[in-house]
This record gives structure tokens, C-alpha cells and sequence, in this order.
């Protein structure tokens, strides 16, 4: 017991020295969000920064003049490439200044900004900072090359070109100090441009800066330094923290910084206790009333009936009401470029109005409240601030405020570009197609939105802005992909016409085949017919032919028959002459001889022979006469003999005249037909 008193003496002495040491100064809360080269691709060197009245800074930078409407960095050059070292926004026309250069950038009505040169300012035009005559600076940096000065509200801001930024009130007193090893991302300042009196814009040397002045997002204390965060509470306006490296405290009214504790006070503040998440879905029974955090990953309490809600990098906050949540504000932590841990408690809440938020950054310090009354009156849309499609040919610029965006069929890519101002904390967007997807894109903070292809037909692109709370802010545009001109209505009706030509076409180009085919089929069948005619009469022919061979044959083996016979009957009588001598008359014997050699030496048969002959072998006596014209009638009468394939006596008996005269004429006949001594007589006859 005297251990604990003596603990809590401790820590209220710690906690009184603390106080007392502040109570010259009071420390605001700083968030600093850095824009780096990655970020607006453009040189790292900036040297003046102003914003206009429509939510967009203007930055003169080496590469020329930057712009950014809170989403989206675009670098606009001088024609000769040179530096800009001053830019001042007036009215509608911003004014730059160069080494060599002088002139005004007005908006075309692309959205692009046209520069134009000018000799002399007008009156009213001026560039520099405020009035800053009053600011004090603090003796603790009398030292200090100092660059620029502005005032936003009670609060002085001091920029050097060697330590970053000094935060001082009236007095003279340092309150905060902007460095690389807190916040700032470089030390060498150039100029500041005071937003309100919540908001400062920092031009530096490698980048550029925005320092929210109490923001209901704050950083307490970076993860390098004090770590990650595990358990904390709040006593008075003193808040108490356990992170991985140990106990911490901070003055919440004096905003100081978080100094170490040892581990034994710290305990006393933060008792150890074992932390139990509740379920959603025994809290929610109507799940539908949560919307996207319906699929929440953690729940933190917060009092009665109050819970936070996580999924990814947002957080809702909900009242419960009969198993229904109604929706009291949301935080996007991407829009501070901040990102919840993802083990461990994410969110611990303190109070009513005021809750830790462990980040990889480190630990935040989060002030419903503020978050809630700051969006208030802030319902600011989304709107177009570049439109271009690219096809084959070129790059074609639209309005800006153009409705309908109508594309060949052939586009390559379709980019839009879309602005939230910077005068809202909010700049994340989420867009969809509709005709394509039917859910959100994942928000971001890049204000580009491009499409590469797209089928041909209608489409509407609804872009929404994200907000604390209430409904998301859209706009749209309608998207039309006009089809290639095969597909348009006049190629249809050309179709039209071209299917009906075809088809008439066709139809004469059938009836032809048709009526080629009926022709062709009656040519077959006169062709047939002819040919059943022809094989007919060649069969007859044949049968004809046959019929003469036959007669032919006939007629030569009668004669051959006749021919022995009566050669039969010479030697016969030749025989009885011889023996009968003187006693059978000479004048009987000669007559008789004499008939039967009329009868063997008959031309009357060979006529009539070579005529059958003839017609059985097809002209073959005048075939031979045109190519042999040497050839005698006997001859002639030898081939056809022999084409009959007679034997040498059939044939000795036909010409009367001896087998050895035969022989003898055939050895002439091969001459005259100068065959070789290889080739058969008989065979070439009867192939002739």
C-alpha cells in the first residue's frame, strides 16, 4: 500500500514539474504530410508557393510551374525551360516570375494553363509574403539563416535554410520545432503559403510540405522513437502510454512532447489486463446497416453503445441501437498517408472525443469531436479537371466539363482526371463503370482514372469523394464507344442491300446451275445413248467382222480343200497317164489337166478371197500397198495367207506352187518388209 502511494506522489510530482515547465508555451498538434519527387514528378527545388480560391496551389519549381487540385500534380514549363522562383495567384490569373522571365498563366478551355509574357506587372500584383514585420523572432534561433516567415493565427511559423521550421507564438516563445528527425522531410526552407489558419504550405528545397495545425488527426510520438503501441489511459489531461519499449506520458493540454517513464510509475497508471475483442456479429444483428464495414476485421468499444469498426486502413465509428449501427463518422487513414498496424490493438479509446490509434508510423492521436464538427459544412463534389482519349492518330483534349465522352471503336486509352481541392482533408476517390463492374473501386488518391479498351455500347463512370460522414459526394459522365463503321446502322442497311444483291444473285447464279445441270444430264444421256448405239453397232460390227472371219475361214479352207483335191487328182492322173502311156489319149489327158489347172489358177477366188480378207481385217491389203509400195500381188497374197496363220503346205496348196517355193517367198517377203532377223514374220502380220 505505501508502495503505491509513494508511486502516485512520483508521477503527480513528474506530472507538476512537467506542467510548470510548459506553462510559458503552449504546444499546438502538428500532422505533416510530405510530397516528395515521386509524388509531382517534377525537379526536387521549390521556391514559392501560393494558393488559389478554387482549391488549387501553384508552385514555382525548376521544372516550371506546378499545380496540384488536391489529388493531382501537373508541371507546366516555360518555353525556354527555365526556372520559376516567384508565383502569386490573383483573381483568376497566376502570376511567375523567373530569372529571365515575367508573365500570367489563365486557364484555356481544355483546363490547361496557357502562359503569356509580360514586360511589367500590373499595379495590384505583387509577389513576397505577407505582412510578417511584427513576428518575433525567438533569440534561441537569432543565429539561424532565416528564409521565410508567415503567420496563421496565434501561431508564427520561421523558416530556415539550415534547422527546418520553428513554430512560435507572439511572445517570441518556441512552441514546436519541424525538422528532418520530427515530421519535415528537409531542412532547407524557401517559402510558406498560409492556407487558413489551420493549414501551412511549405516550399523547400527537396519537396513539399502541408503542416495541419491541430488536426483531429495528430502524430504523438513517431515508432522509431517510442514504438509500438500496447495499452494507455488517461488521467486528467494527462495521458499515460505502454508501447514495446516502455511506459510513456504527455501533456494533453499542453501538447509537449511524450517523455519516457520508468517502468514502475508507468504500472501504476497502466495496470496489466488481458484484452478481449467482442464479436460483430453479437453486437450487430443487422448487418446490412453497416454497410462496408460489414466485413469489419476488429471492434473496439468505446463507451455505450459507441464501437469502432476496422477493415483495412478505415475505421468507422457506429452507435448501436436495437442490433442496428448507425454510422457517426469514418476515417480513412490513407488520406494521411498513414497506415494501421496490422497485429496488435488498433485503436484504444480514451474517452468520449478522444482515442489512440497505433500506426506504422506510429502512435496518433485522434479527436472524434473535431473530426465530426470539422466536416460540418465541408461537402465539397469531386470534379473533372482533364479530360484526353488517345486513339491511333493522335491525342484529343476535351472539355473539362464535357458530359457525354464519345470514342471510336479503336481508342487506346481514355484518362480522366479528377480534383477535390485542397481545402478538404479528404482527398481519396472511388470510382465504377457501370456496364462494366458493379462495385467500388479501392480509393485512392491519385486523381487519374484511365481505361485502356472498352467494348462498343454505353456506359456511365460515377466517381465518389470520401467524406467523414453522411453519403460519398459523386459526379458522373456518360461514356459512349461508338462501334467500327461495319457495325453502324448505314453498314447494316448496306448489308441489306449487298444480302439482297446476293441473293438475287444467287438465285440466277442457282437457276443457271440448274438449268446446266438439266442440260448436262440430257448431254448424259444422249452421250449414253450414243455410246449404247456404238457399242450396238460395234457389236454388230464385231459380229459382222466375226461372221466374215468365219466365212473366210470357211471359204479358205474350203479352197485349200478344193486345192488338194484337185492336186490329188493331177497326180492321180499323172499316174495313169504314166502307166496307160500311149493307150490313154494325150488329147483327154491334156484336157482334162488343163481344167483342173484352170480350176487351181482361179483369180475369180482371189478376188473374191482378198475382198472377204478385207473386210475381216480392216483394209489391211491397202495398208500394206501405202506403206510397202514395192510389193507384188503375190506378195500381198503371201501376207494374207500368213496373217491367217496357215501353215506353209495350206499355203503351198492355195498359191499351187511347192512347200520350197513358199519358203523361198517368205525369205523375199522379209526382205521387202525389211524386218529384222529376230522379228516373227507371222507375229508382225498379224500386229500390222
Amino acid at each position: 500500500m505505501l508502495k503505491r502511494f509513494v508511486s502516485i506522489l512520483l508521477a503527480s510530482l513528474v506530472a507538476i514539474v512537467a506542467m510548470r515547465a510548459s506553462e510559458v508555451s503552449v504546444a499546438p498538434s502538428i500532422l505533416v504530410q510530405n510530397y516528395t519527387v515521386d509524388d509531382y514528378k517534377a525537379s526536387c527545388q521549390n521556391w514559392d508557393i501560393a494558393v488559389s480560391f478554387h482549391g488549387a496551389i501553384y508552385v514555382a519549381n525548376n521544372s516550371g510551374l506546378l499545380t496540384f487540385d488536391g489529388n493531382t500534380w501537373r508541371t507546366y514549363p516555360l518555353p525556354d525551360k527555365s526556372p520559376i522562383y516567384h508565383v502569386t495567384f490573383v483573381n483568376d490569373t497566376i502570376y511567375s516570375q523567373g530569372e529571365a522571365s515575367l508573365g500570367y498563366w489563365i486557364h484555356d478551355s481544355l483546363g490547361d494553363l496557357e502562359y503569356t509574357p509580360v514586360q511589367t506587372l500590373p499595379p495590384h500584383v505583387r509577389f513576397g509574403q505577407a505582412d510578417t514585420s511584427r513576428i518575433i523572432i525567438p533569440k534561441e534561433i537569432a543565429d539561424k539563416p532565416v528564409a521565410a516567415l508567415a503567420k496563421a493565427g496565434a501561431l508564427n511559423f520561421i523558416g530556415t535554410t539550415t534547422s527546418g521550421i520553428y513554430i512560435a507564438n507572439d511572445n517570441g516563445d518556441i512552441v514546436q520545432h519541424l525538422s528532418t528527425s520530427y515530421q519535415l522531410q528537409d531542412n532547407i526552407v524557401r517559402a510558406f503559403c498560409v492556407q487558413d489558419q489551420s493549414l501551412v504550405w511549405v516550399a523547400l528545397d527537396n519537396g513539399i510540405s502541408q503542416i495541419d495545425i491541430n488536426p483531429p488527426v495528430s502524430m504523438l510520438g513517431k515508432r522509431s522513437l517510442i514504438g509500438k503501441l500496447e495499452n494507455a489511459a488517461k488521467v486528467g489531461n494527462h495521458l499515460y502510454i505502454q508501447t514495446n519499449l516502455g511506459y510513456f506520458s504527455c501533456d494533453l493540454t499542453y501538447r509537449e512532447k511524450i517523455t519516457p517513464l520508468p517502468k514502475e510509475i508507468g504500472k501504476t497508471f497502466i495496470p496489466p489486463s488481458e484484452w478481449r475483442e467482442p464479436e460483430l456479429n453479437e453486437l450487430f444483428t443487422n448487418m446490412e446497416t453497416l454497410n462496408e464495414f460489414a466485413n469489419a476485421e476488429h471492434v473496439y468499444p468505446v463507451q455505450e453503445d459507441l464501437y469502432w469498426l476496422t477493415v483495412n486502413n478505415e475505421a468507422g465509428l457506429f452507435h448501436k441501437e436495437n442490433g442496428a449501427g448507425t454510422l457517426k463518422c469514418r476515417i480513412l487513414f490513407d488520406n494521411y498517408n498513414l497506415n494501421l498496424v496490422t497485429n496488435g490493438r488498433q485503436i484504444i479509446p480514451l474517452n468520449d472525443s478522444l482515442d489512440l490509434v497505433s500506426a506504422m508510423q506510429g502512435t496518433l492521436l485522434v479527436n472524434t469531436r473535431q473530426l465530426i464538427e470539422g466536416s460540418l459544412g465541408s461537402f465539397t463534389t469531386p470534379r473533372f479537371t482533364h479530360v484526353a482519349y488517345r486513339d491511333k492518330q493522335q491525342t484529343h483534349v476535351l472539355p473539362p466539363d464535357t458530359q457525354t465522352i464519345s470514342l471510336p471503336h479503336d481508342f487506346q486509352e481514355l484518362s480522366l482526371y479528377v480534383g477535390t481541392t485542397v481545402f478538404t482533408p479528404n482527398h481519396q476517390i472511388s470510382y465504377k463503370l457501370e456496364g462494366v463492374s458493379t462495385e467500388w473501386s479501392a480509393w485512392q488518391k491519385d486523381g487519374k482514372i484511365s481505361f485502356l479498351t472498352l467494348p462498343e455500347g454505353s456506359y456511365e463512370l460515377k466517381i465518389r469523394k470520401y467524406v467523414v460522414r453522411g453519403p460519398f459526394p459523386e459526379i458522373s459522365m456518360n461514356i459512349i464507344v461508338r462501334p467500327p463503321w461495319y457495325n453502324t446502322i448505314w453498314a447494316y442497311l448496306i448489308y441489306l442491300v449487298l444480302l439482297g444483291l446476293i441473293v438475287r444473285g444467287g438465285s440466277r447464279y442457282y437457276l443457271r446451275q440448274l438449268r446446266k445441270k438439266e442440260l448436262a444430264k440430257t448431254e448424259a444421256e444422249r452421250q449414253a445413248e450414243q455410246q449404247r448405239l456404238q457399242r450396238m453397232r460395234n457389236e454388230m460390227l464385231e459380229a459382222e467382222l466375226q461372221n466374215k472371219n468365219n466365212e473366210l475361214t470357211l471359204q479358205t479352207t474350203a479352197l485349200v480343200k478344193r486345192n488338194e483335191a484337185i492336186q490329188t487328182l493331177l497326180e492321180e492322173l499323172d499316174k495313169q497317164k504314166e502307166e496307160l502311156g500311149d493307150r490313154y489319149p494325150n488329147k483327154l489327158y491334156k484336157r482334162l489337166r488343163s481344167l483342173m489347172e484352170s480350176t487351181l489358177n482361179n483369180q475369180a477366188d482371189w478376188v473374191q478371197f482378198e475382198s472377204y480378207f478385207n473386210s475381216a481385217h480392216q483394209n489391211f491389203v491397202d495398208r500394206l500397198r501405202q506403206r510397202y509400195a514395192d510389193l507384188t500381188t503375190g506378195d500381198l497374197r503371201m501376207c494374207c495367207l500368213l496373217r491367217m496363220n496357215l501353215s506353209t503346205k495350206e499355203i503351198a496348196s492355195l498359191m499351187n506352187v511347192s512347200v520350197r517355193a513358199i519358203e523361198l517367198r517368205r525369205y523375199r517377203l522379209r526382205k521387202r518388209l525389211a524386218l529384222e532377223t529376230d522379228t516373227n514374220l507371222v507375229n508382225f502380220l498379224m500386229n500390222f
